[in-house]
């Protein structure tokens, strides 16, 4: 049992995950840190917090992810053994046939992003500060503020 009283992850459930940050994360453009693990681990950690019914199905909706490779592809393989691009074109099939693993991989796609974007080497190339964005908010609502008061 973990902390939280969550189980850990199964080394099965990372390795799908881990194939997924690869194949959904961006690539090029600025985008090519090599962040993915720091990626995976805040996926990981964001599990204790989804609703009970969720953590008990996602693991589930995985393995059906790694598992229906074949049929979706037409060939004898894991999703977790596809290349990022292959993989990112499996997802994105899953996805335009929509339904359950449709929704799944809609999910999997927001939370991967969701910390991809987040993170403090993303947010420096993307040349995003949000404590100074804030600062600066602030500091401008006061300057109106006090001109407002006068």
């Amino acid at each position: 049992m973990a902390r939280d009283g969550s189980r850990p992850l199964s080394a099965g459930t990372v390795r799908i995950l881990r194939a997924a940050v690869a194949a959904i994360r961006p690539r090029g453009h600025g985008f090519d840190q090599p962040i993915d693990g720091e990626v995976l681990d805040a996926v990981v950690a964001f599990f204790p917090h989804l609703p009970a019914p969720m953590r008990l199905t996602f693991p589930l909706g995985l393995r059906l992810l790694e598992l229906g490779a074949p049929m979706v592809l037409r060939r004898p393989v894991r999703f977790s053994g596809l290349s990022p691009d292959d993989g990112r074109a499996y997802l994105e099939r899953l996805h335009a046939k929509g339904g359950p693993l449709g929704a799944l991989v809609l999910g999997l796609r927001a939370l991967i992003l969701m910390n991809f974007y987040q993170h403090p080497t993303v947010l420096a190339a993307l040349e995003i500060d949000w404590a100074g964005r804030a600062t600066a908010l602030t500091a401008r609502r006061a300057a109106l503020l006090e001109g407002t008061s006068s």
